[in-house]
């Protein structure tokens, strides 16, 4: 399956040849029926056919209107660390993508992954080495906001929320980078544009200087960039950071399982690494034994082998040699991100920072 959607990515979704064009043509029916179960869902709410849970504590939501690779995850640790400095406790709800979990599980307390991937999936546990807070996954999410009430948590954080409708949230934010497409499965969108309209506020995510993007929808507005911060080496399962100038001149190869990796080899590049070899998998990929035997020869003449954080939680158990398997640590820098901040706190009835 993995495979099957990496394919439908580079070649249907970009209309590649005929290959693409003709199976971009076969799924236009199912895009449409798409299309009208999201719309009649979205009407069942709006009408209160359906109605959305009410938590007892703060719940916000990061999210977008497509399919993977916007910047989802750095920004809810970013909104989530941004939290906890105003001194509330702060848990990351996840759904727990690509693990076998079914209920409720505590990820970390704080001090830790608790749970390996396999039970969690990588983005998960991802958060749970970089977060000093709570983090959950749950498949019901409002199960897993009375989990947090229960830890003593006053706010949760939703990674990945918006299309949830079934849990009521203090504040969406939504993440744009100007990506565009047709509705799934013939495209990368979950909804339209104007499914905006449900947003508090949306976040630009932009790729370079750059940053416009043309919305139909008037709401707050802010700019995200998405920025190379520091190189983690994994010691024993630790991870620790350091300076990303260690790329500079070298000679990698960059191993990478994630939705949208062009950004990823351009953030490498950026510090003037020479990518000679680029080993590029389906996203939340699960690297096995022949995939770790496979790689160790063909990087043996690289100096570094440069991988996401996301694909180091998996990475880090194959014995590469020492110090040479290294993430790159992407975080994004926000314009007014105080009042970001305070908008997000004043709507939730949070304390604002000192």
């Amino acid at each position: 399956m993995p495979r099957l959607q990496q394919q439908i990515r580079d070649v249907v979704w970009a209309r590649r040849g005929v290959r693409g064009w003709t199976a971009w043509l076969a799924l236009q029916p199912a895009s449409l029926l798409f299309g009208i179960g999201v719309a009649v869902r979205n009407l069942a709410y709006r009408l209160g056919v359906l109605r959305a849970h009410r938590a007892g504590i703060a719940v916000i939501s990061v999210g977008n209107l497509a399919v993977g690779g916007t910047g989802k995850t750095p920004l809810t640790l970013w909104l989530a660390r941004q939290l906890a400095d105003t001194g509330v406790r702060v848990a990351i709800l996840l759904r727990g993508y690509s693990g076998r979990a079914r209920a409720v599980t505590v990820v970390s307390m704080g001090a830790g992954p608790e749970v390996d991937v396999d039970t969690v999936g990588d983005e998960a546990v991802m958060l749970a080495k970089c977060f000093d807070g709570v983090v959950l996954t749950a498949r019901r999410r409002a199960d897993g906001v009375t989990a947090a009430e229960r830890l003593g948590c006053q706010v949760v954080v939703l990674d990945d929320g918006f299309q949830h409708r079934a849990l009521a949230r203090d504040f969406d934010l939504v993440l744009v980078n100007g990506r565009r497409g047709g509705l799934l499965p013939a495209g990368p969108m979950r909804e339209r544009q104007r499914a905006l309209k449900r947003a508090d506020a949306i976040a630009v995510v932009a790729k370079s200087d750059d940053a416009t993007v043309t919305l139909s929808v008037s709401k707050p507005l802010f700019v995200a960039r998405l920025v190379p911060q520091a190189l983690i080496e994994s010691d024993g399962g630790r991870w620790r950071e350091l300076p990303i100038a260690l790329l500079s001149g070298r000679r990698v190869a960059v191993v990478s399982g994630i939705a949208e990796p062009a950004s990823f080899y351009a953030a490498v590049r950026q510090w003037e690494a020479q990518i000679e070899e680029i080993f590029e998998y389906p996203d939340h990929y699960r690297y096995t034994q022949a995939d770790w035997q496979h790689l160790s020869r063909a990087t043996r003449d690289a100096e570094l082998v440069v991988t996401t954080e996301k694909d180091l939680v998996k990475l880090e158990h194959f014995p590469f040699a020492k110090g040479k398997l290294v993430a790159l640590r992407i975080a994004p820098t926000i314009e007014r991100g105080d009042a970001l901040v305070r908008m997000v706190t004043d709507r939730a009835h949070l304390p604002h920072a000192a």
